[in-house]
């Protein structure tokens, strides 16, 4: 992938020359002709659509750019490590004058491979008439290329059309009510959903059902695809459909565009129409004028559908969104598939082997039907063999099945800078969690982020945020849970098995990752070239084979271990000597490991260890993420806090900051240049590391993370929370937790005071008596509240009207409150309540009737069914769950 390499080679380059201590490592002449071409580069790159079987992109040719390009990032990587040794070293070696060589050398190679792929690309002395000629041969080249991909799972047989409808039943019955809702407006929806998952075929469904064609006069299936990606476009297939005839003079000139919206209107303007647009690949705006500005609205109660993989909004009526299978309807259509309508029945023990095969196949319709048409008429032992696979298919771009075809498909839609994004998270397990704090610092840390979308220094992880919305908004990652303010912003996400697989078969021949999970894939054959190593399994590092072969991959970038958590310290390698990022919180050391102060490179670390950071750690010039657990926290006997060395406050770069149980030490004094400007998030420290000489030096500072030991903080005054207040306007995200509170007594003594601009809140075993919740019901841009563990106490909870006036989101947990009543109507904007082991709550009263969404989770039987009378009253979405029953 050369535009991924080009990223990531500008992106080495503008360190280096932002870096006083190392801009004069390179020729800054030779540096600048190539750090100018690659711009251009990345454009071109950018924007080409290196689809599969295309000749616009000579693949030869785009690996020679690869490789060039990474070769001479190792060469820049490989000498500013050199030099930061010999600096420890203290001595310069004679010797260092054949790597500059080398470099100038690579600096050439680099340069000819760049004019010779752009020269062998871009078109060259050539008049307007061969260029158009050229532009209209690539044009029906890409309609051949999207007419031999399909972008949907192909299933034409009616049985295999009839079971892709297993577990939809819900969603037709909620298609059927909104097309024949009474209401005469004109109505646009859209099914929306990741491939495979029926989208289409229930589009069809509802499209032949009896009384559709009886109340429609009008009934349209229109194939859009994504060669049709303008609104005229799509206009002309329906406007052909209808057998509208245009001139053609008005097809050429896109400026008649309102001739065809024109026509269109005049042939469907007097008839109550039904119009199916399948398959639809388009941008927001196009897609805005499709719904609005395109068919007309002529009072007869008329619908549009569209059928599309891209999700742009995710509530109904504007979007239908298809779910995955739970196991018991995954199981069915499994059945259903491998033995049809036989009678046959499976033994108990085949069944429970099927259902195990069904669960892996993770709830999508069309990998449930291949794996079953593979295993019709197979034997028992091929049914266990199967079941044993970590998954039950294996998809890659050679694959002919319907459902390979259209992930893959899915995949290169995608654009040049999303593509390897999507390619690394196939880093993780299956199943895991991919938290999207953690992921976005990944992407940012591993120079994956197109430079010219970066607007802003401090916002890489916003520009990344956006790279992930996109990616679930393309339905090729799945959105887990979402954020607290936003329910189209995903919290926690992850990746159906079958992209995960299509993503770990692709970085073998793009070498982006390479996954550690048994001996074999250790081998030097196996990783050699790798820049990502993933130990999915980290008792595969307690072989010293496996450190010897590793020496194989020296330039490898970052290293990855996700395995289970181990009990015991293994050796960890530290030979890789230009790693960016270390993720070794699963593996456990006795002490900071030492080897670590030699990666200069090293942007991103987070180890476990019980031992204290040294005092070199500020070598990690480059280190943007530090992550520090603890295996064990052992408080002091004299219940004095553990400083991080004075030091960290020379890491200019750093980020993010979380080091559990260290606090941060105040700066010198004398030294005024010990600012941390870039550190924007800060947790695992205690009240020690909210005093002013420390805060005053953190001045971007926007969220923060406080854990109090009550035991020897408990008499502390807690005026650190008003130190906020005097040094920070706008401040995202405050978090104070007290661990172990005394319930009998209130432990902060005094009413908080925050921020005036703080959006996020959460407060753990505070003891706060609610009548103190008038400061924080006065911050008027608080969106978040979340109150746990006796973080206020009392049984009553009175609140009014001019309270919280952007309140949004509010969590009640394990707080022992009996009422919570209102005086006059419920805060403005609130829009989801949870209400969480609260066994004591018996009564609120009915302004929750405005709250769109409820949540009752394990409170008192009482409150319990009150909520529920209360949901069948108002109509209103509330989930009440008990350890006795989930509703």
């Amino acid at each position: 992938m050369a535009y991924a390499a080009v990223v990531s080679l500008k992106h080495t380059i503008e360190q280096l020359l932002n870096n006083d201590e190392t801009k004069d490592v390179l020729s800054l002449s030779e540096t600048m002709l190539i750090y100018n071409e690659l711009p251009h580069l990345i454009s071109f790159l950018k924007t080409i659509k290196s689809l599969p079987n295309n000749k616009i992109v000579d693949p030869a040719s785009e690996k020679r750019v690869k490789d060039a390009a990474q070769k001479l990032e190792d060469l820049i990587d490989s000498l500013v490590s050199d030099l930061f040794l010999s600096e420890l070293e203290r001595s310069i070696s004679a010797d260092e004058i054949s790597p500059t060589f080398s470099f100038s050398q690579q600096l050439q190679k680099v340069k000819e491979e760049i004019v010779s792929f752009l020269s062998a690309t871009l078109p060259k002395n050539i008049n307007d008439k061969e260029q158009q000629q050229q532009q209209q041969q690539q044009q029906q080249q890409q309609q051949q290329i999207f007419c031999g991909y399909s972008s949907s799972s192909e299933y034409n047989t009616w049985n295999q059309q009839k079971n892709l409808l297993v577990g939809l039943d819900d969603k037709i019955k909620q298609l059927k009510e909104w097309i024949f809702d009474p209401t005469p407006f004109m109505s646009v929806t859209t099914l929306a959903g990741m491939t495979g998952i029926g989208k289409t075929t229930l589009a069809k469904q509802v499209y032949i059902d009896p009384l559709v064609i009886e109340k429609f006069e009008i009934r349209l299936f229109v194939h859009i695809g994504p060669q049709h990606s303008q609104s005229e476009e799509i206009v002309l297939l329906v406007l052909d459909q209808l057998g509208v005839v245009i001139p053609s003079d008005k097809l050429v000139d896109h400026k008649n565009k309102d001739y065809l919206t024109q026509q269109l209107r005049k042939a469907l303007s007097s008839k109550k129409y039904l119009i199916v647009l399948d398959d639809v690949w388009t941008n927001k705006n196009v897609l805005h004028i499709i719904k609005y500005g395109c068919f007309p609205n002529n009072q007869k109660g008329s619908r549009v559908i569209i059928v599309s993989q891209i999700q742009r909004y995710l509530k109904p009526p504007n979007v239908f969104l298809l779910p995955l299978l739970n196991e018991s309807k995954s199981w069915k259509l499994l059945h259903q598939t491998a033995f049809g309508n036989s009678e046959e029945k499976c033994s108990r023990e085949l069944e429970l082997i099927g259902k195990k095969i069904a669960r892996n196949c993770d709830g999508l319709p069309a990998a449930i039907i291949q794996v079953g048409e593979n295993l019709r008429g197979k034997s028992f032992q091929e049914w266990k063999a199967l079941s044993e696979n970590e998954d039950p298919l294996v998809i890659t771009r050679d694959d002919d099945t319907p459902l390979s075809k259209a992930l893959y498909f899915s995949y290169m839609m995608l654009p040049q800078y999303l593509k390897l994004c999507f390619l690394y998270m196939g880093v993780f397990p299956k199943y895991y969690e991919i938290f999207r704090s953690k992921l976005i610092k990944l992407w940012v840390c591993d120079g994956l982020l197109d430079p010219e979308q970066i607007l802003d220094i401090l916002d890489a992880e916003g520009t990344a945020g956006k790279y992930l919305d996109l990616l679930i908004c393309q339905s090729v990652v799945l959105r887990e849970k979402q954020t607290s303010l936003d329910d189209e912003i995903s919290k926690n996400c992850r990746l159906h098995f079958t992209f995960r697989s299509l993503c770990v078969t692709e970085s073998k021949s793009e070498f982006c990752f390479h996954i550690l999970k048994k001996f074999t894939d250790c081998t030097p054959e196996n990783i050699k070239g790798q820049k990502r190593l993933c130990v999915h399994n980290n008792v595969v590092l307690a072989f010293p084979q496996v450190h010897e072969w590793m020496e194989s991959v020296p330039n490898a970038r970052s290293l990855l271990c996700f395995g289970p958590k181990q009990k015991y310290p293994i050796v960890f390698p530290f030979n890789f000597r230009l790693l960016k990022i270390i993720d070794a919180l699963a593996i456990r050391f006795y002490e900071f490991p030492l080897q670590i102060l030699v990666l200069v490179h090293l942007r991103y670390l987070a180890i476990t260890c019980d031992g204290k950071l040294p005092n070199s750690i500020s070598r990690l010039c480059n280190l943007e993420i530090l992550i520090v657990c603890r295996h064990h926290n052992i408080k002091l006997s004299n219940n004095c806090p553990i400083y991080l060395p004075i030091e960290i406050w020379k890491m200019k770069k750093l980020k993010q900051l979380s080091c559990m149980g260290f606090d941060l030490p105040a700066p010198p004094p004398d030294d005024s240049n010990l600012i941390l400007e870039m550190l924007l998030t800060v947790s695992g420290v205690s009240v020690h590391s909210c005093t002013m000489e420390v805060l005053s030096r953190i001045p971007n500072l926007k969220r923060i993370a406080v854990q109090i030991e009550s035991a020897h903080d408990s008499n502390e005054t807690f005026s650190f929370f008003s130190h906020f207040a005097s040094l920070y306007e706008a401040f995202e995200s405050f978090k104070c937790v007290v661990v172990n509170p005394n319930l009998k007594s209130q432990i902060v003594r005094c009413i908080p005071n925050f921020p005036l601009g703080i959006r996020k809140l959460s407060l753990s075993g505070c003891g706060l008596p609610w009548e103190d919740m008038g400061v924080i019901a006065s911050l008027v841009n608080l969106t978040v509240l979340k109150l746990r563990w006796y973080a206020f106490c009392g049984p009553v909870w009175k609140t009014n009207e001019v309270q919280f006036p952007s309140l949004q989101y509010l969590l009640l947990e394990d707080l022992d409150i009996e009422r919570w009543e209102f005086d006059g109507e419920l805060f403005l904007f609130l829009d989801h309540v949870i209400f969480r082991h609260c066994y004591k709550l018996k009564t609120i009263q009915n302004q929750l009737e405005f709250v769109n969404r409820v949540e009752v989770d394990d409170c008192s039987l009482s409150f319990e069914k009150k909520m529920r009378k209360w949901r069948s009253t108002y109509d209103t979405e509330a989930k009440i769950h008990s350890s006795s029953t989930d509703l």
